[in-house]
């Protein structure tokens, strides 16, 4: 989020007049790699913090929360900016609107960067498991091998 809020203050480098690759570039880069460094790992989370039987509700809260979270600012920061209908009109008021919101907006994802930071721990890792002995029933993946010996028979596979 700190990078997130370092690439939209970016934005307030671009101007009327200004060229792509030293106004808009900047940020761009900056937002992207906050957001990639971001979003991945808060989809994890909210993917795994449940099991497979109701990752589909895991999935549809985080899809709510990130569409409810642009919905409110789309709706909240033009205000805050000071932009209305007219100053669309009017390329300076516009202007000096859009440097507030992209401020605003910055600040805003900085400080959620910075509590999180403060305010969210790790729980501590799970003591190891113990080791399995050989003959024993285990279940396995079958993506990483299949298993050793057949459950029943007691065979193994050649």
């Amino acid at each position: 989020p700190l990078l997130v809020g370092a690439g939209m203050v970016l934005f307030r480098l671009v101007g009327a007049e200004g060229n792509y690759l030293t106004e808009v570039l900047p940020g761009i880069v900056v937002l992207g790699a906050g957001l990639a460094l971001t979003v991945a790992p808060l989809t994890t989370t909210a993917m795994t913090s449940v099991g497979a039987d109701h990752a589909g509700i895991a999935s549809a809260v985080n899809n709510d929360v990130a569409r409810a979270g642009s919905l409110v600012a789309v709706a909240v920061l033009p205000v805050v900016a000071g932009i209305t209908g007219a100053s669309y009109l009017h390329p300076l008021v516009f202007s000096a609107g859009f440097r507030t919101a992209v401020t605003v907006a910055g600040l805003v994802s900085a400080a959620g960067g910075l509590l999180s930071g403060a305010l969210i721990r790790n729980p501590p890792p799970a003591p190891a498991s113990e080791p399995r002995t050989p003959g024993t029933a285990a279940t396995y993946c079958a993506l990483e091998a299949p298993p050793l010996a057949a459950a029943s028979s007691g065979t193994t596979r050649a």
